[in-house]
């Protein structure tokens, strides 16, 4: 087969897995878009607390998900290698992973609630009770999303992207008919309105609706990631966990930056938090479907090293890469151009004309950044995946560290804070930081390193057994 011939099958495979992936990521977007959009007409003060229970759940979630990340190196080249014992231990074992994970941060973070608003939250008395009241109840959905996280993540790395599509649309639909009954309340079945409260309810019933579907799903007979039988392979898992530790740390190290991005934004005042989080709000569209695509491109890249081609798993992660970044630069122009009408949906419905108003211009001075900031997130965040896919998960890792701590916090600490530049100030940092990250993974991922990294794929082999990536190309 020709090289242009071996690049375009690469090419259609690729988009059979990231079309599913990145409409899985614009689906889960609409969850929260719904939640966003709904919060801020019953109250600005909803909206406002989005602020701070927002960055907390995604951050103890993506954080302690962190220690699952290794499932996708390990079962991608298990596939990629036809080892299917071991691709489905490894499946058992991150679904069981993520089911405890769940279940313990639930519980600490339920016990840990007031502080954890106190600290990333304003000073409002009235925004940080909002907070509190949606994390205790949300956090009884974790288990469920962190199992139905799992699910997805095996899936796709054994290359089905559909499956967590057709079950995501289910339970986004249960998720948004929930939100408008619960949110607003139905008075002629004597429902009422419970705001926040009703908002959170909603999201742990799709979640634990989500997980349920997908665990039917991973009980299939015949499937590479199938977890029926009693099997426990603890090798698998401690290969697992040796994968995922840079990640954990790479997302502590991320995630604790973020909550200070979020605590600085806090005390900006509730007109830069709202604006910030009706742009936050707009840009998860665009993050979510780079996250598509790294999906795809993580289990092509793994696939591809369980084969032993790494001239494919290279293709695989530039062509994803690419790809990511034409779309998301699509993507950010159009909500830069629709920016005006779009962010009208965030206005409380009790909001007078001239507070709508400076709610929209804090939004619109910040679009343009947004919209620029969209190919350096696709790069970044894609050859970030695909690292991890790889196995190589220690340089994702360093670019985290620079671009996190290094660029994001000090420039909205200069800018926003100190020098008073409002959203702006903000979304200047946003996309410094990625196009720092989008450099650093390009210079990575065009090296030889990362193809040499070893991942253990058989559940009984000794270090002579080991899959090991190939030597560079």
């Amino acid at each position: 087969m020709s090289e242009a011939a071996g690049y375009g099958e690469l090419s259609r495979a690729l988009l059979r897995l990231a079309i599913p992936a990145a409409s899985t990521g614009l689906l889960e977007t609409l969850v929260f878009l719904a939640d966003r959009v709904m919060l801020g007409r019953y109250s600005q003060e909803a909206l406002a607390s989005m602020h701070v229970q927002g960055p907390v759940i995604w951050s103890l979630f993506s954080v302690f998900m962190g220690v699952c990340v290794g499932s996708v190196s390990v079962v991608a080249r298990s596939v990629g290698a036809r080892d299917l014992a071991t691709s489905r231990a490894a499946s058992r074992s991150t679904v069981a992973l993520a089911a405890g994970s769940g279940a313990v941060v639930a519980l600490g973070a339920w016990v840990a609630t007031p502080w954890l608003v106190a600290w990333v939250g304003p000073e409002s008395p009235e925004i940080g009770a909002l907070s509190v009241t949606y994390l205790r109840i949300a956090l009884f959905g974790f288990p469920g999303l962190f199992v139905a996280t799992a699910a997805a993540m095996v899936l796709g790395a054994a290359g089905d992207t559909r499956t967590p599509f057709a079950v995501a649309g289910v339970t986004n639909l249960v998720n948004v008919a929930l939100n408008q009954l619960l949110i607003f309340g139905a008075a002629p079945i004597g429902l009422p309105a419970l705001g926040v409260a009703g908002a959170a309810i909603a999201g742990v019933i799709a979640f634990t609706l989500q997980a349920a579907l997908l665990l039917r799903v991973l009980r299939r007979s015949g499937s590479p990631v199938c977890i029926r039988g009693e099997t426990y392979q603890a090798p698998i898992t401690r290969e697992i966990l040796r994968v995922s530790s840079p990640v954990l740390v790479e997302r502590v190290v991320f995630h604790l930056g973020y909550l200070g991005y979020a605590a600085v934004i806090s005390r900006m005042g509730a007109l830069v938090m709202a604006g910030h989080q009706a742009l936050l709000t707009l840009e998860a569209v665009c993050f979510l479907t780079a996250q598509g695509f790294g999906v795809a491109t993580a289990a092509l890249v793994g696939q591809s090293l369980g084969r032993r081609d790494v001239a494919g798993a290279r293709r695989a992660g530039l062509l994803g890469a690419g790809l990511s970044a034409a779309v998301l630069t699509a993507l950010g122009l159009v909500i830069w151009w629709s920016g005006p009408l779009t962010l009208r949906a965030f206005v409380a419905r009790e909001q007078g004309p001239e507070a709508a108003e400076q709610l929209i211009q804090a939004g619109l001075v910040a679009l343009p950044l947004l919209a620029l900031s969209q190919p350096f997130m696709a790069v970044g965040a894609v050859l970030c995946d695909a690292l991890r896919g790889a196995g190589a998960t220690r340089p994702p890792l360093v670019v985290t560290l620079v671009g996190s701590l290094a660029i994001r916090i000090p420039l909205v600490i200069g800018l926003g804070l100190i020098a008073g530049g409002g959203t702006a100030a903000v979304w200047t940092a946003s996309a410094l930081d990625w196009a720092v990250r989008a450099a650093l993974a390009l210079a990575i991922f065009v090296g030889p390193g990362w193809t040499r990294v070893s991942v253990r794929t058989s559940p009984c082999a000794d270090e002579a057994g080991a899959v090991e990536g190939a030597a560079s190309s």
